[in-house]
């Protein structure tokens, strides 16, 4: 968690209910606070400014090209002052998804996840991940390059990487985490974590989900490693 306080988080619900709901289930918790209640998405960047949050969490029924607009100008403020995450609850998100997903700190989750996975969730993305399960990310990825085909291009990035933070991409595009990826090139996690924040820079990406969008569309991911402990 981060080490200034509780996790300030604003709640964006069209739904009155449904919003005291989600505000009681985050303030019972006591690392994280809820700073700020708006019924309508076009409010959350003026709401943002206002409260600083660290997390948007959203419980939005429909995605569209508004809420792609909305995600991304939030994406802006973010970029010139506190990372701001946005978490979006949905239970049909549709094709939009591969796009809220580009803009980076933006993630979709089932609107019926239990407390204990929102807050999870909440926990995850203030530790610098996404909260997404790695078989949406990879089907959303396959999605985008069948639609797209391989960018060639992106390679040109590449080029710029180390072969350690290279090493360090391939497995963590393959959904490892840092520990994991500590153990797998037994080097130290702090090391492991210097070399991921090169690799998002470096790529010009926000976080490991466009890290992974990337490598699809690039054309560089392989099968994941074959583990020594598995069969």
């Amino acid at each position: 968690m981060k080490g200034h306080g509780r996790v300030k988080v604003l709640l964006v619900c069209e739904n009155e209910l449904e919003r005291a709901g989600l505000s009681a289930i985050l303030n019972n918790d006591r690392e994280i606070s809820v700073i700020g209640e708006v019924s309508a998405l076009s409010e959350a960047p003026r709401s943002a400014e206002q409260f600083r949050p660290d997390i948007i969490l959203c419980s939005y029924h429909e995605f569209s090209a508004h809420t792609l607009k909305i995600a991304e100008q939030v994406a802006v403020q973010s970029r010139s002052g506190i990372p701001i995450y946005m978490i979006f609850l949905a239970t049909f998100p549709g094709d939009q998804v591969i796009n809220l997903l580009r803009i980076g700190r933006c993630t979709v989750l089932d609107r019926r996840i239990s407390p204990a996975e929102l807050i999870a969730a909440i926990r995850v993305s203030i530790a610098g991940y996404t909260p997404v399960k790695d078989d949406v990310v990879g089907n959303l990825a396959r999605a985008s390059v069948a639609l797209k085909g391989s960018n060639h291009s992106s390679r040109e990035h590449l080029l710029s990487l180390t072969r350690r933070e290279r090493n360090v991409f391939e497995l963590m595009v393959q959904g490892l985490s840092n520990p994991e990826i500590a153990a797998w090139l037994k080097v130290a996690e702090s090391t492991v974590k210097s070399h991921v924040q090169g690799i998002l820079s470096k790529l010009d990406v926000r976080d490991r989900v466009q890290a992974v969008i990337y490598a699809y569309e690039a054309g560089i991911v392989s099968r994941p490693p074959q583990r020594e402990s598995q069969k």
